[in-house]
């Protein structure tokens, strides 16, 4: 057996992954970024301790942790995390100085990538790229059966690609990435600014009601036909599909594959995304993929990382 931890900028979790790869045990809380490192990384020491808690722990070989940003794994510290506001953590160490036994640490959305290629949608195919749609846009990079990391390491940024040129301010700094356009927090801001727009619609009123926006409730008002929402729907799908039309040309792959929250939208996102990318990809057809959404869910994570003893 093996635990694998998946942290991210709004939750963590945490399982213990038997040998078959599937998960037997599972805890998850919110991050909370503004805690700060220490605080973050003792209650994910207390989340493992709790999964730990349900199995015999003796059988427990390793920890892989998946974190987002820029990482030095033969460290095992964080260098800089943007969307949990880390810079030059160390992580594996204290982990392992708390549990006895290896750690090791890998970006999530290769983590991501790693589950779904080994047990997920992409298990039939030997070079796919999985993007997840969260609090940012994360990537993994499977060729040749192989997790393409770049020569330092970092080669998945691929939500910090250029989508509007002194666009607007992404967290990393940058101004007009495809991330301040595409990930669920895009989304949320997108359909809040529409809400401010548009007092009577649905948007606004779920707004009101709930005090808030977020996925549950923008969806919601989509399904319902509410015009607003379906405006800023066909926006939010245009620039998924321009930013993943670039990583098609770039990569031809044979599967895209989307995770985060949003991707539970499946055929109904899927639809027009497809339609979008085979209308603009520059080789058309020939060089389509198979552009699916994440079959493991939130679950990839924990799995990907409970694997990088292999990868």
């Amino acid at each position: 057996m093996k635990i694998g931890i998946d942290l991210g900028g709004t939750t963590m979790s945490v399982g213990v992954v038997s040998d078959k790869n599937e998960i037997i045990a599972k805890k998850e809380i919110e991050t909370i970024c503004s805690d700060g490192a220490d605080k973050i990384i003792e209650r994910m020491s207390q989340l493992v301790q709790q999964v730990m808690n349900q199995v015999d722990k003796t059988q427990i070989s390793h920890i892989g942790i998946g974190c987002p940003g820029m990482l030095d794994r033969s460290a095992g510290r964080v260098l800089y995390s943007n969307n949990l506001g880390w810079e030059n953590i160390e992580i594996s160490e204290k982990i392992r100085q708390i549990f006895k036994i290896p750690v090791y640490i890998e970006n999530d959305a290769n983590c991501a990538a790693l589950g779904e290629y080994i047990v997920g949608s992409g298990k039939d195919v030997n070079t796919m790229i999985m993007i997840t749609l969260g609090t940012g846009i994360g990537g993994g990079i499977i060729i040749d059966n192989k997790l393409y990391r770049g020569k330092s390491g970092n080669s998945n940024i691929l939500g910090h690609m250029l989508m509007v040129s002194d666009g607007l301010l992404c967290t990393c700094g940058r101004k007009g990435c495809w991330e301040a356009y595409a990930s669920g927090s895009a989304l949320i801001r997108m359909a809040n600014q529409k809400a401010e727009e548009c007092k009577e619609s649905e948007l606004s009123k779920y707004k009101e009601l709930d005090h808030s926006l977020n996925g549950k409730n923008i969806f919601l008002a989509i399904h319902n036909g509410d015009k607003a929402a379906c405006q800023v729907f066909e926006q939010y799908i245009a620039y998924v599909a321009e930013g993943i039309t670039d990583i098609v040309n770039i990569f031809e792959p044979q599967m895209i594959v989307i995770g985060g929250g949003i991707s539970q939208q499946g055929e109904f996102m899927l639809n027009p995304i497809r339609q979008l990318v085979e209308k603009n990809v520059y080789c058309g057809l020939d060089a389509m993929p198979i552009i699916t959404t994440s079959c493991l869910g939130n679950d990839a994570g924990i799995i990907g990382a409970s694997c990088l003893n292999e990868y």
